[in-house]
């Protein structure tokens, strides 16, 4: 949860989510809040398959940077 500048709270997840009255009887976000900002989290859980191949990455290395400045070059 993420606060907005005028103080209101912002719902974001990494999907999949459990889902009042949708997916489960009681879930983890009610749908009337995930209906909101269905866009941004669909959005903000686009980026998870890049954020998990990075962590994959950079632990089957010692030193990552490197390697990938060799792709550069």
């Amino acid at each position: 949860m993420k606060l907005t500048r005028d103080g209101n709270a912002l719902y974001e997840h990494c999907l999949p989510a459990d889902i009042s009255g949708v997916s489960c009887e009681q879930g983890e976000v009610a749908k009337s809040v995930f209906e909101r900002y269905r866009l941004h989290t669909y959005q903000e859980a686009g980026f998870k398959p890049f954020v998990i191949a990075a962590m994959i990455f950079m632990s089957k290395l010692r030193n990552p940077g490197s390697k990938l400045s060799s792709f550069i070059q």
